[in-house]
């Protein structure tokens, strides 16, 4: 296995852009696994780069290189046949690259097929079987396939959440916030607002009340984005990002807008 130093980020062409992927290694399981850190969107004005985590969010350029890399490669998309050994590419170092994250994605693949199968047929799964999948879809930003796992579980979820029921590893509030990132994900707003805020009733801390706040303003929703701001303000300091967001806020609270 090439070590996690030698390995940039990857990108695939995804449902809305190209993904850029990282690698996360695992060291106590002695695992990897590969998550989508962020899409570019590239239009006639240049190219947005949508992040979902913090390297991404911090170093857009990098990520913009990364989907530029993949431009620059069109023997990726040079099509082979596993059972003819000369259409193979060449041992190129980016080769080695896609095929560890094209094992991680087979392995994830079958899982969800797995869960997906059994719950089609009216099989039972378990909370922390619905974490794990939603992860997964999460992980390898499976948006539109992530829709049968949504309309299945999130009834469930939500009535968890309204009684405060969770188990002892919090699956049930950590599933409803990663669909509330699928959801975000889709730019459907006020949904992912609604399970931010579930996942809120099962367990407060910053992230997820971070998550709502940037989910109430992407939805428009004023009521939703000043609640969250106090309740995160009441707790915990606000980062700069927030209290910038709290300060443009102050003329809507004393009814003060122009």
């Amino acid at each position: 296995m090439l070590g996690s130093g030698e390995i940039q980020e990857i990108a695939i062409r995804g449902e809305y852009g190209i993904d850029v992927f990282h690698r996360v290694e695992t060291e106590r399981e002695r695992r990897y696994h590969y998550e989508c850190i962020a899409t570019v969107v590239s239009d006639g004005d240049g190219t947005d780069v949508k992040g979902y985590s913090d390297v991404a969010r911090k170093n857009p350029d990098r990520m913009r290189k990364a989907a530029q890399r993949l431009e620059e490669q069109p023997w990726l998309g040079t099509a082979f046949s596993l059972e003819k050994l000369s259409s193979y590419p060449e041992p190129r170092i980016e080769v080695f690259h896609y095929l560890e994250f094209l094992r991680t994605w087979l392995v994830a693949d079958l899982e969800i097929s797995r869960v997906k199968n059994t719950v089609a047929n009216g099989g039972q799964v378990e909370l922390r079987e619905i974490s794990r999948v939603l992860r997964l879809l999460l992980n390898y930003n499976q948006v539109t396939r992530s829709a049968f796992f949504i309309d299945m579980f999130l009834p469930y979820l939500l009535q968890r959440a309204q009684v405060k029921r969770d188990d002892r590893w919090q699956n049930a509030g950590y599933s409803l916030r990663m669909i509330g990132d699928l959801q975000a994900r889709a730019e459907r707003f006020p949904e992912a607002l609604s399970s931010y805020e579930a996942a809120i009733n099962l367990g407060d801390n910053q992230y997820r009340r971070s998550l709502a706040i940037e989910a109430a303003k992407a939805a428009g929703n004023q009521d939703a984005l000043l609640f969250h701001l106090r309740q995160y303000e009441e707790k915990w300091p606000l980062p700069a990002a927030l209290s910038e967001l709290r300060a443009t806020t102050a003329g809507i609270e004393t009814g003060e807008t122009e």
